[in-house]
């Protein structure tokens, strides 16, 4: 039961028939308004009574000034006093009792009482103009009164009726007359004006609040019809697969429907009070973001929507779509969830499929390019947060093309997925690995801290891909070559940063495989002359820049030189002498090695056209020629229109014309065969298929490289690796060639192993012909006028039907 005096406040405060709720709400408002304005009146008032103050004392000091000077100053500190406690206690708006607005109105009536002894002490001994100043200031702290504070009337009432109270007592004071009755008549007018526009005021002020409540009411009305048709039409139109679901305040489920408990295949009676957070599986990885998000939600009772988690369910993980929508009491306190879940199962798994689709590399199951992609971004942006620096580790497993063709691609898949699966082994929980394509991987290894540790890592990649995979009985093994790029040291950029990856990748390749290498800014330059050297390639030919040279091979058994192999060299007009080792792989990777070559072919047969008929000459030929099918029609030609014997012809090849469409290189092999040209394979022991090549296609020499022959002298091993190849091609009945002799003690020991030939710096360096013959090396002879009747067979298609050309 209210006290009277607060009841006649409700009433004067035009409350009485606001909800409890509301009033107790405007009344915070209130407060809050009062507590704002109150240092602003405090400093009004203060300066007001200074001025006064002053005034007198220059012009009329006297006793009273001093008294209410005192009393002024005490109401000053006061004031502060009150100020600084409110300021300590700022909050926000919030709903307050009758008694709260207790304080602010005594405070108001305390400082009217002050300000009314103002008139009351000082005008019986004011005269003239010192009246009008005493009433002006008076009046103005009235008339300012009622307007600040008509938002909370007990307070300015009390104010202007003190004033106006001390000024009626001071007119009396000054003596009797007919003019102190106006006086006083005009100021009781002027006091019922002020409290009557205090009342208006606050009338409208709280008319606005009332209308502001009802406004709330309905939409809250209005949304909680809506929530509950939202949720029938839901239930209607997904009645398969949702069902709905309760909470209390304290998250734990209510009357859980018997379609509940058959979809999450929980008893009813296990639902009862289970707490919803615990509904769902917190240890499923997927789902962590999103079980972040509902307890998030819970612990704010704040709205759920379409949150996708994982049900506990014994044998299979199945998923549910959640909405909810908190619900509140009149009195605003939090009253539980109304929700509505669905199986989405299904439809999870559909997605999830998808989305590895697009982001994941079928084959190994790693990431592919996008989503690596995707994560160096994110990369970026956590480093512009003032995280570490990262590196990209771009790798390749060296001669994986002999794998596959050594044992077939299911051996070779098998062999990728192997693989990834051993460098994901080695990854921290922030690094990636992602698949680019065929055998290229890009490692994204974050929290770098130096490039020590990126080379760590490199190497312990290349150390695990090393050791063999065991496929089915098949034992298969090779390296990998990686090069490295890091951020912010080479480039900040994604594009850039793989760019650089990739070209150190490259050089890795260069310097000989298996090993690693950073990226370096002479790298890029490398690149850039590269494409100046490709642009001048392009025409060497028509500007005669190439010319051809030739080095003598040493018969053992009849001690002369019996053939030349030749090479092509480039004299650049302005870089001078260009080696071969820079400009073919350049011819071979812009796809002009074919034409090249194809001119290699016709010259040096013109050339040999010259020599005497015993002398044979070798010609190197690019993996890229031995797959073109225009190399038969070429050195067909090439033999009619120079007369040279296809049996003084040897071409040499590496194994790795092989390695790609292993079928149709063998077809062209057989092909130049049957034009009765004699083929070697070059460099042999140093890849991976060399016997297994000496089986599919008879070869007529094979050349032992100069890496096992000029270590011959040190090294039992190359010794033996030697006589293995000499005994091996004399039992294939296969000459032998040995590259790069040039010790005689190298020559001797090779003559007593019974190698054929020998060639190397010793017999000769390659040279021109007119070099050759003026050293006594070749003999020429007049070149022969081939018969232009002449026919050869030529082996046109790979089908085994042939054409004749003229």
């Amino acid at each position: 039961m209210k006290r009277p005096f607060a009841t006649t406040l409700d009433k004067a405060s035009s409350r009485s028939t606001m909800p409890g709720e509301h009033a107790s709400y405007v009344r915070g408002m209130q407060l809050h308004t009062f507590r704002q304005l109150f240092p602003f009146g405090l400093i009004a008032s203060s300066a007001n009574s200074a001025i006064l103050i002053v005034y007198l004392c220059i012009h009329r000091p006297s006793e009273e000034l001093y008294i209410w000077t005192g009393i002024m100053l005490v109401m000053a500190l006061l004031g502060m006093f009150a100020a600084l406690r409110a300021g300590r206690r700022k909050s926000l708006p919030r709903p307050r009792s009758v008694k709260a607005l207790f304080r602010p109105i005594a405070e108001s009536a305390v400082l009217g009482l002050a300000w009314s002894m103002c008139p009351v002490l000082l005008l019986p001994t004011a005269e003239g103009f010192d009246i009008a100043i005493i009433l002006c200031i008076c009046v103005g702290m009235m008339t300012g009164a009622s307007f600040v504070l008509s938002t909370l009337p007990g307070a300015a009432i009390p104010f202007v009726a003190s004033m106006s109270f001390g000024l009626g007592l001071g007119f009396l004071r000054m003596g009797n007359g007919s003019e102190q009755i106006t006086v006083l008549a005009l100021l009781g007018t002027f006091t019922i004006v002020m409290v009557r526009t205090t009342s208006w005021n606050f009338s409208n002020y709280v008319r606005s609040w009332s209308q502001q409540f009802e406004l709330e009411d309905q939409t809250h009305l209005l949304k909680k019809q809506k929530g509950v048709i939202s949720l029938l039409l839901n239930e209607f139109e997904q009645a398969a697969s949702a069902t709905l679901w309760e909470a209390d305040a304290e998250h734990r489920l209510v009357r859980p429907s018997e379609t509940l408990s058959e979809r999450s295949r929980i008893a009813v009676s296990d639902l009862e009070n289970q707490n919803l957070a615990s509904f769902f599986d917190a240890t499923n990885l997927e789902a962590r973001p999103e079980m972040d998000r509902l307890r998030a939600a819970l612990a704010t009772n704040a709205e759920i929507n379409n949150l996708v988690l994982p049900g506990l369910r014994t044998g299979s993980t199945y998923w549910w779509r959640i909405s909810a929508k908190p619900v509140f009491a009149d009195d605003g306190k939090f009253e539980g969830y109304r929700g509505v879940a669905s199986n989405v199962t299904e439809k999870r798994l559909a997605e999830k499929q998808i989305f590895d689709l697009a982001h994941f590399d079928s084959l190994t199951g790693v990431p592919n390019r996008e989503m690596l992609l995707e994560a160096i971004e994110d990369a970026l942006n956590d480093t512009d947060a003032g995280a570490s620096s990262f590196a990209l580790h771009a790798m390749d497993v060296d001669r994986f093309k002999t794998i596959n063709d050594v044992y077939g691609h299911d051996v070779g898949d098998k062999y990728l997925k192997e693989t990834a699966r051993r460098i994901q082994e080695l990854l921290g929980p922030s690094d990636m690995v992602a698949r680019f394509g065929g055998d290229e991987f890009v490692v994204l290894q974050n929290e770098l801290s130096s490039r020590g540790e990126a080379m760590a890592m490199a190497v312990k990649i290349q150390q695990a891909l090393s050791e063999p995979v065991r496929i089915g009985g098949i034992s298969a093994q090779s390296s990998v070559s990686v090069g490295i790029s890091i951020y912010p040291e080479h480039s900040q950029k994604t594009s850039s940063l793989l760019k650089f990856s990739d070209l150190a990748l490259l050089a890795s390749k260069r310097a000989g495989r298996d090993t690693v290498c950073f990226f370096d800014s002479k790298l890029n330059d490398d690149v850039s002359e590269r494409i100046a050297i490709e642009d001048d390639l392009r025409t060497a030919l028509q500007r005669n820049e190439f010319s051809l040279t030739y080095q003598p091979i040493f018969h053992a058994k009849s001690g002369r030189f019996g053939s030349f192999e030749t090479l092509v060299r480039w004299n650049h007009p302005t870089r001078g002498a260009v080696g071969p080792d820079t400009f073919v792989p350049i011819l071979e990777q812009a796809g002009m090695i074919t034409r090249v070559g194809d001119w290699i072919i016709r010259e040096a047969l013109r050339e040999a056209a010259t020599w005497d008929e015993s002398v044979k000459i070798a010609i190197n030929l690019s993996p890229l020629q031995v797959r073109n099918r225009s190399l038969i029609t070429t050195v067909a030609h090439a033999l009619a229109q120079t007369g040279v014997d296809a049996k003084r012809v040897d071409f040499e090849i590496t194994e790795t014309a092989l390695f790609d469409d292993t079928e149709e290189s063998l077809s062209m092999l057989h092909a130049l065969h049957k034009l009765g040209v004699t083929i070697s394979l070059d460099d042999f022991g140093t890849g991976f298929s060399s016997l297994s090549l000496l089986r599919i296609f008879p070869f007529d020499k094979i050349k032992i490289d100069k890496s096992f022959v000029q270590k011959m002298e040190s090294s039992d091993e190359c010794v033996a690796i030697v006589r293995a190849v000499v005994g091996l091609g004399r039992s294939l009945g296969i000459r032998t060639t040995a590259e790069g002799v040039e010790t005689e003690r190298q020559a001797e020991m090779l003559k007593i192993e019974g190698c054929t030939e020998l060639q190397g710096y010793l017999f000769g360096r390659p040279k021109r012909p007119a070099d050759l013959v003026e050293a006594g090396i070749l003999k020429k002879r007049p070149p022969a006028v081939p018969d232009q009747s002449e026919t050869v067979t030529l082996p046109a298609r790979h089908d085994g039907s042939l054409r004749r050309v003229v």
